[in-house]
């Protein structure tokens, strides 16, 4: 523990100074470095938005396809159907940004906008899995308006989480 320290008093001692008045103490000024480490604020964690973006796609697609063979298979609506997707979708966008922004301290840009990708993407992709294995001219449709909406969707709750949540 002891070396953790050194290699951090060293790297901060290299990057910043502090000036003291000089009282022939040479701890003093020892102490004070250490006070400053301690007070300097935590850099946001490294992110990897590809991955990020690769596994968000992979859970929507999945949870979704899964979703909707046990409703068709309980014979829900279509409404039925298209509502709790939604609040899936919702209830996932407040549960990831929450996680990234208050746990992980991730950047921000770089979060919402890997999160728009994967939704979109995953919401496109959906669409198209409608087209094909749903013979009904309202899956046309789903592939214009679901990716419009999830994009405002995805935009709104980022602008809430980074400048109203989380005004870190």
């Amino acid at each position: 523990m002891a070396d953790t320290k050194n290699k951090q008093f060293n790297e901060f001692a290299e990057s910043s100074e502090i000036w003291v008045a000089d009282f022939g103490s040479h701890e003093l000024e020892q102490e004070l470095r250490q006070e400053v480490i301690k007070l300097k604020p935590q850099a946001a964690k490294g992110f990897s938005w590809i991955f990020a973006a690769v596994i968000l796609f992979s859970i929507i697609i999945i949870v979704e396809l899964l979703f909707r063979q046990y409703a068709q298979s309980n014979f829900w609506s279509e409404m039925t159907i298209l509502w709790t997707t939604w609040i899936w979708r919702f209830v996932l966008l407040i549960i990831w940004f929450t996680l990234v922004f208050k746990k992980m301290r991730y950047n921000k840009e770089k979060v919402v906008v890997a999160t728009l990708v994967s939704f979109t993407l995953a919401v496109i992709a959906l669409a198209l899995f409608k087209i094909i294995f749903i013979s009904s001219a309202w899956t046309w449709l789903n592939l214009l308006v679901e990716p419009i909406w999830m994009i405002i969707l995805v935009a709104f709750l980022g602008f809430v989480f980074t400048r109203l949540i989380f005004k870190k």
